[in-house]
């Protein structure tokens, strides 16, 4: 039959016994089941109970239902998951003792009785307790001890200190403290334990006590006593301590005596106190940027104390008596030594805009007339006046082609017809680019002189438009790059080969001049991106009438050759992925 050995719950095994076992055999699994529960539970007395109580905590909404005598009962743990309490059977067993303890969160316990370390808790009568640590609502430092010593030696962080230690230790240092007084004139030291600090008062300060008040206040100022003072608003104004001399504030009145005939003055190389000048009769104060200096006018010049200049002399040479009119000038006469009125001939002489004054040997300064439109001033030595107006005129060959700028001789600066073969020197070297708008190239003039018979008949001797050739050599046409855009419309007349990277998905819409005949080959790309697709307009005609789907790797090749058949048809095909 099926039974396990051991000593404890951990051992048993649900399975047995198995179903096949024999009745009889049913003796040997209570006497498995009696020793694990003697091996596991504390013994006891049918009276009594087990000498100690092990109970299992039943987990319960509501109390659970106790059946059996007290000391039975008696210590069964309850955890009540209403109110998520732990709670005991009382001695009695007839009430639930709540324990101060949540199993879901951490509470504070409130304990009111039993002893700790000997120490009843909550009795009437004081007793000692004795801790290992005290640390009050986890807050602040975790206290270990208490010291009494009056020297602070410890300087512990984790000690308190007794009322004694605290007392000896203030009164310690009060007095080994002092005040340390120090002004402009010297220091002082004063001990707080067993001296008074004096404030004695100076001119113009007085000091005074009262209660605990201390009075320092200032005395007023006198013309001997320095103090407090104030400023008239006449002559100052005061702000934030400063004191100013207002503008005009200060009255001739209030000024220094100056010595007769004199101004104050401050020289630029002082040192800025304005100093006293004299000035003479008839004399003036000229500054010359360093200083002031009291002058009178030179033999020149007199001046009158009204301020009236009268000049007598220019540059030492005297001036005319005579009194001048309107419309004179002086004018220094070296034979007579002196500056005279002179008067200006013919004042008004220019009279229209334009006119010129000039000088001839006839009537000295005259009018010359303004000329008439497109004439100019030309020096003209048989002329009264040495110049006159002439009309523009350009002499036979006088303009040489060293004088025309290129390109400044256009079709439109000359005259129909006004250039025929005679007008060519047989040996003049005209480039092509002076010939219309330079289409033509030398080398092509060149080709062209070394013709014996008219261009196009010789052309098409060689190569007949409307004859079959044959030709010893490759021909070929160039590729022309398209312009990539959401729609690509091909000009036929540009190329017959064409190129295009695809940046994104197209349209290619029905070209422009397109010719029956025509034929060539379209290169498509994709960019670095791929998956470029293209559609094709109604003109296009792809084999099958499905047009072809391009290859989408990165920088793949894909080429359409194609035949135009006529104006709205354009037979196509598609060879794809070349690399």
């Amino acid at each position: 039959m099926g039974i396990e050995t051991g000593n404890f719950i951990s051992n048993l095994n649900s399975a047995n016994p198995l179903s096949s076992d024999n009745v009889s055999e049913g003796d040997d699994h209570l006497r498995l089941l009696k020793n694990v529960l003697k091996k596991t539970f504390p013994a006891g007395t049918n009276d009594s109970g087990p000498e100690q109580a092990v109970q299992i905590i039943i987990a319960k909404s509501s109390a659970p239902t106790m059946s059996g005598s007290a000391a039975q009962s008696m210590g069964m743990v309850w955890l009540d998951t209403t109110n998520n309490l732990l709670k005991i059977r009382n001695q009695a067993n007839d009430a639930w003792i709540t324990l101060a303890v949540n199993p879901e969160t951490s509470n504070s316990v409130d304990v009111d009785a039993g002893t700790i370390d000997g120490t009843t808790i909550g009795a009437t009568s004081a007793s000692t307790g004795k801790f290992s640590t005290l640390n009050v609502a986890g807050d602040g430092a975790t206290v270990t001890g208490i010291k009494d010593e009056d020297d602070m030696s410890s300087n512990s962080d984790v000690k308190l200190a007794t009322q004694q230690s605290i007392k000896a230790y203030v009164d310690s240092q009060v007095t080994a403290q002092d005040l340390d007084v120090v002004s402009d004139s010297g220091s002082i030291d004063v001990d707080l334990d067993s001296e008074s600090l004096t404030v004695a008062g100076g001119e113009g300060i007085d000091t005074s006590a009262t209660g605990t008040t201390l009075t320092i206040a200032a005395e007023e100022a006198t013309s001997s006593n320095k103090g407090v003072a104030s400023f008239s608003t006449d002559n100052f104004t005061v702000s934030s301590g400063a004191v100013t001399i207002k503008d005009q504030g200060v009255a001739n009145a209030e000024l220094a005596n100056m010595a007769a005939n004199t101004v104050k003055v401050r020289d630029a190389n002082s040192s800025g106190v304005p100093s006293d000048k004299a000035v003479g009769n008839g004399e003036i104060l000229i500054g010359d940027g360093t200083g002031f200096t009291a002058a009178a006018p030179s033999s020149d010049v007199s001046m009158t104390n009204a301020g009236a200049f009268t000049v007598t002399k220019i540059q030492g040479n005297a001036i005319s008596s005579n009194s001048p009119s309107n419309d004179q000038y002086l004018k220094f006469s070296s034979s007579s030594n002196e500056w005279q009125p002179v008067s200006v001939l013919s004042p008004d002489r220019l009279t229209t805009k334009g006119d010129l004054l000039v000088y001839n040997t006839v009537d000295s300064e005259t009018r010359l007339p303004v000329g008439a439109n497109g004439k100019y001033l030309q020096a003209d030595s048989s002329a009264t006046n040495g110049v006159a107006w002439a009309d523009v005129a350009v002499a036979d060959d006088s303009v040489t082609q060293a004088k025309i700028a290129d390109d400044a001789v256009g079709a439109d600066q000359l005259a129909a017809n006004a250039v025929v073969n005679a007008s060519i020197a047989s040996g003049a070297a005209i480039d092509a680019t002076k010939i219309a708008d330079g289409s033509v190239t030398s080398a092509e003039f060149q080709y062209i002189n070394t013709l014996s018979s008219n261009a196009q008949t010789q052309i098409d001797s060689k190569a007949a438009v409307g004859t079959a050739n044959t030709w010893t050599a490759g021909q070929r046409g160039e590729i022309t790059a398209l312009s990539d855009g959401s729609t690509i419309t091909i000009d036929m007349a540009d190329s017959n080969n064409f190129s295009v990277t695809l940046g994104g998905n197209r349209t290619f819409a029905n070209p422009s001049n397109d010719t029956a005949g025509q034929s060539g080959s379209i290169f498509i790309t994709q960019d670095g991106s791929g998956s470029r697709t293209a559609s094709w307009a109604s003109d296009w005609d792809f084999a099958g009438g499905v047009a072809p789907t391009l290859t989408t790797t990165a920088g793949a090749v894909d080429r359409i050759d194609y035949v135009i058949k006529d104006s709205s048809n354009i037979h196509a095909v598609a060879t794809l992925n070349y690399s």
